[in-house]
């Protein structure tokens, strides 16, 4: 198999996260379509489903006191998808008055900023992406994994370990790639 070169070079240097056709992709996998996983005992599972769909659009990983949310999206071979949409997330929280800070992190450019939630509280959030072969995931870090290493570290650890089945159906980009429930129990909730 021929590598994008688009691709992260965590990816290259076989750190994940993978392309379901890769060989060094990690095996015996929790499946939900898209995007699979190795079970971690320690984290919490959960999918994250449109009310007015009641489609899947995304899966929580929760552990300790935080979350890590990932996506995957539908994107062009030889395209670095996730540039232009940190480019678009830019526009919009500073057209909001947001503060952000863009910096490179394990994964490459990442975006910081505070969210204002419920009762005029705050809440820190880092999102980066990862590009691959004709997908992108993305993922949202909340919670004490913002500054507290351990649990920093453990979140990344699962984003590098996710498995991307892009499948052959032609998409757009941007394209919410179909994540789907596997068999067993699922803790759901809804956006």
């Amino acid at each position: 198999m021929i590598e994008n070169s688009m691709s992260r070079s965590a990816r290259s240097n076989n750190l994940g996260p993978w392309d379901s056709a890769d060989l060094n992709a990690p095996t015996d996998l929790v499946d939900f379509g898209a995007i699979s996983f190795v079970p971690n005992p320690n984290v919490v599972v959960r999918a994250d489903i449109e009310e007015a769909t009641q489609k899947v659009v995304a899966i929580s990983f929760d552990y300790l006191e935080s979350v890590l949310q990932v996506q995957a999206f539908a994107a062009s071979k030889g395209e670095s998808l996730w540039e232009l949409v940190l480019g678009d997330i830019v526009e919009n929280l500073s057209s909001q008055g947001l503060a952000l800070i863009q910096s490179h992190g394990p994964f490459g450019p990442e975006l910081s900023v505070d969210l204002p939630i419920a009762s005029g509280k705050v809440q820190k959030v880092r999102m980066f992406g990862v590009d691959g072969g004709r997908w992108l995931l993305r993922g949202t870090i909340s919670g004490a994994a913002v500054i507290d290493l351990e649990q920093r570290t453990e979140l990344e650890r699962i984003f590098r370990g996710l498995v991307v089945n892009r499948g052959e159906t032609p998409l757009p980009p941007r394209e919410i790639l179909q994540l789907t429930l596997p068999v067993g129990s699922i803790t759901t909730r809804a956006n």
